[in-house]
């Protein structure tokens, strides 16, 4: 054991705190009419153990020896009791500490815990003890179950009495009283009278009621306003009260029989302790559960502040902004205090795109699946190419959602080169494909049959196979041509999207499924030349999936163009589209959407009531530079 100059004061106090409380205790009967009162020195030994630690047996053992040995009991006798109270102590700390025991009693599991771990320690008290005045000759043989339940509720009364006022001791606990002196020194009054009345008032009168209702508000609002500690020091001041009371046969429950003074004093004792021990537990449990909600809430506010992606919260009532992440800041310009003063709109173009897509059920037809793809405005009138997920949240009871908006300008520029990059391409592959392996094959194919005309001519038997040759150029130039229509089906139709996607159809229709087009042009195509091309290929993948995916029997492809923009719909009978109504996160669809975005059109994908899909394309039928008709 270390003995160093701390943990040697430590054993000394306990020793002299426990032999002054024992010889006070077992004096009283010499001085009363009553026998032994609630041992407090059970519930130092204990609160000793429990705070300091088990190492602490030693002074319990010797103190309670001590004190038997001063009340003249013989050696064994001692011997035994010391045992007995040291092993209570000592197992009331080790069950409290396996079980995670708080010693503030900052939660309500830690009330009971306390008091099944006193109760069970203190058996080994009486039991140890009688079994030694059993040895010294100083009891009858056998078990006398009452003096063995006597002792038992004494020493747990004890524990239970100081217990907790020793173990939960603080400058921290008694803050409180020491901050609001004034209220206390006016409780502390309260305590005193509640005292004064119990050894004065007549035990036949009105007394007793005035006094349990005192003592029992006084707890309570020591429990609520000044915490365990003060409020375990009053329980012991008017417990102790109540025990002189009964002891000396004056005040309130001075009128008493032996053992119902004794089942009077014990039970008065355990409700004004457990008062004091349930409530500052239950306000320090809702203490406890609103300083880890303000500690998430916090948490939770660090990351939304320092996320590197633009977010913010708003009503969406009235869409004013509730909160505003550093990152959305120096995206859009504005000061926080600015953005919490208005309201989403403060981010719309002049021309006129939303900010937020429709709310949810509003149109749900035509609402564009996460991410929605915009553009919003900075506070120097830059406009950025957004993508904005919403997400509805609970904030403290209210209703508001969260917006994540991301800047994808420079990447919607860099795809945008890429596909214009792979589109120039593709034509120019076209192009050669057409005009220059296509007419090569072309004269092959001419000088193939005329060389096969002469042969037949002069009777050569080679007549045959350069016809052979000659039909062998002629399929070439037809794939040649296919390939070509695929990589750069607008240079085919001569830059007409009417005329890409009648031969899409053609193309794509085979024996058991049928791809069909229709048109209704009320004005004319102005698109340029990368618009009709992006339309286009949204057209080809739309069939393609249909085709490939959802095993459609009938597909209607239909470009109609009227004076506000143009509108291209694809429609199969398909399987459609997974359950969740989720597209999905195939290249295919996010190549799709970026080419949409990248003229300015919205993408629509959505599961028809009857079966299959259904791809809209919507795009402002602005004209370029020099306008075509389509």
């Amino acid at each position: 054991m270390d003995l160093n100059p701390t943990h040697l004061s430590k054993l000394l106090g306990t020793f002299a705190a426990v032999f002054a409380a024992g010889t006070l205790g077992y004096m009283l009967p010499s001085i009363g009419v009553h026998p032994t009162l609630p041992l407090l020195a059970a519930g130092i030994s204990a609160a000793a153990c429990i705070r300091w630690g088990r190492p602490m047996w030693p002074a319990v053992f010797l103190a309670s020896v001590a004190i038997d040995l001063w009340m003249q009991q013989p050696v064994i006798a001692s011997l035994a009791v010391g045992t007995g109270s040291a092993t209570a102590a000592v197992f009331t700390a080790w069950f409290l500490d396996v079980r995670g025991f708080d010693s503030g009693f900052g939660r309500a599991r830690d009330v009971p815990l306390f008091i099944v771990a006193g109760a069970v320690g203190t058996m080994a008290v009486p039991t140890l003890g009688m079994l030694g005045f059993y040895w010294s000759d100083l009891m009858p043989r056998g078990f006398d179950p009452l003096r063995w339940l006597r002792w038992w509720s004494n020493s747990t009364a004890g524990v239970m009495l100081v217990g907790p006022m020793l173990v939960a001791v603080s400058r921290k606990s008694l803050a409180q009283f020491v901050g609001h002196w004034a209220q206390g020194g006016a409780w502390v009054i309260g305590v005193v009278l509640c005292c004064a009345g119990t050894l004065l008032f007549d035990p036949n009168g009105v007394g007793r009621p005035l006094v349990l209702t005192l003592a029992f508000l006084l707890l309570v609002v020591a429990a609520i306003r000044f915490g365990l500690v003060v409020a375990s020091f009053g329980a012991l001041a008017i417990s102790g009260a109540a025990g002189l009371s009964f002891a000396f046969g004056r005040g309130v429950f001075g009128a008493m029989s032996e053992s119902a003074g004794l089942a009077t004093i014990w039970s008065y004792s355990a409700a004004l302790t457990g008062v004091s021990l349930i409530i500052t537990a239950l306000l320090d449990e809702r203490d406890r559960a609103g300083r880890e909600t303000l500690l998430a809430e916090h948490r939770y506010a660090q990351i939304f502040d320092g996320s590197p992606q633009p977010l913010w919260v708003h009503d969406p009532e009235t869409l004013e902004f509730m909160f505003v992440n550093e990152a959305a800041v120096r995206q859009y310009g504005w000061s926080r205090e600015e953005l919490l003063s208005r309201r989403v709109a403060t981010f719309a173009t002049r021309g006129g795109s939303r900010v937020l897509p429709l709310p949810q059920g509003h149109d749900e037809a035509a609402s564009p699946p996460e991410p929605f793809e915009t553009h919003h405005q900075t506070r120097d009138g830059r406009v950025l190419a957004v993508e904005v997920w919403i997400r509805a949240i609970d904030l403290g009871g209210r209703r508001a959602e969260l917006v994540f908006a991301s800047d994808v300008t420079e990447r919607r520029a860099l795809g945008s080169a890429l596909i214009e990059a792979i589109g120039n391409e593709q034509r120019r592959i076209g192009q050669e494909l057409h005009d220059g392996l296509g007419q090569e094959l072309t004269g092959l194919s001419l000088s193939a049959r005329a060389l096969a005309t002469r042969a037949e001519r002069n009777g050569q038997p080679i007549a045959a196979a350069l016809n052979q040759l000659a039909a062998l150029a002629t399929t070439c130039i037809q794939s040649a041509r296919r390939i070509a229509q695929g990589v750069s089906p607008l240079s085919e139709a001569d830059g007409s999207l009417h005329g890409a996607l009648l031969a899409l159809a053609a193309r794509s229709s085979f024996e058991s499924t049928e791809v069909s087009f229709r048109s209704r042009l009320d004005t004319s195509i102005t698109l340029d030349l990368e618009a009709r091309n992006h339309l286009y290929r949204i057209a080809q993948e739309a069939v393609q999936n249909a085709l490939k995916h959802g095993r459609a029997r009938v597909i209607e492809i239909s470009l109609w163009a009227h004076a506000n923009g143009l509108r291209m719909t694809i429609v199969d009978d398909g399987a459609g589209l997974p359950s969740n109504n989720s597209p999905g996160p195939g290249l295919g669809m996010r190549t799709m959407r970026f080419r949409a975005s990248s003229m300015g059109g919205r993408l629509v994908i959505a599961s028809r009531e009857e079966g299959g899909v259904s791809v809209t394309c919507d795009v402002a039928n602005r004209p370029p530079a020099a306008s075509y008709l389509g």
